[in-house]
């Protein structure tokens, strides 16, 4: 892994983890502290978030954390289930048996993880995130579209900006595990028209639920 990577990974778990929260400055020398590098790669890094969305570079102000909105929020999350519902469908018609498998493992990971992290409530395990990101990534990985895959892996580190609040709000009445379970079925089950309403209603719930932290102040 190059050094451009590794401060990419490292500003990008900053950021997504809420180290790094909503607005907040980026100074390079801060990064370079952050990262332990010199400046070279710490800005490939920051021109690299700036394409996937997750910090904003402006003239005299210099580079934040972007910030998070209610507008912004249902944009993303109407524009990741039009592209997903494709890439499911189109994965669910051409995926074979290992395609299934794949789907059946990284369930079954996340379903034995804990989703919590242990010493902190409402914030999520870092295992159970990147095994999170694995089960997505299997259902649509057999849609036969890099590009859309890309997109698709774009649109969910901007949804992880958000996503990462949800558990501040929760009450109890949701069931993450269940979605999840719902789409894995309908998936392997080769029915696209339940897969793709049980991931949309997936999704939006997980908006609705973020939706709620407006009032209190953490979305404009």
């Amino acid at each position: 892994m190059s050094r451009s990577e590794q401060a990419w990974q490292i500003m990008r778990d900053a950021i997504l983890s809420g180290r790094l929260g909503p607005g907040t400055a980026l100074k390079t020398s801060d990064l370079q502290d952050l990262c332990g590098m010199s400046v070279s790669p710490v800005r490939e890094a920051l021109a690299r978030l700036v394409a996937t969305g997750l910090v904003t570079a402006e003239h005299n102000r210099g580079y934040h954390v972007a910030s998070l909105s209610a507008d912004d929020l249902n944009d993303l999350v109407a524009t990741r289930i039009r592209e997903e519902s494709w890439a499911l469908q189109r994965s669910i018609e051409l995926g074979d048996e290992m395609w299934e498998a794949r789907i059946i493992s990284s369930l079954h990971i996340i379903q034995r993880l804990p989703r919590e992290k242990p010493t902190d409530p409402i914030l999520y395990d870092r295992q159970w995130e990147l095994r999170h990101a694995d089960f997505h990534q299997a259902l649509i990985s057999e849609c036969g579209s890099k590009v859309t895959l890309a997109f698709c892996h774009t649109l969910r580190d901007q949804n992880d900006h958000y996503r990462r609040l949800s558990l501040t709000v929760e009450n109890g009445r949701r069931n993450a595990g269940e979605e999840h379970n719902d789409i894995a079925q309908a998936a392997i089950n080769r029915d696209a028209k339940k897969a793709v309403d049980a991931l949309a209603q997936h999704y939006n719930e997980t908006a609705r639920y973020l939706l709620e932290t407006a009032n209190e102040g953490l979305l404009r």
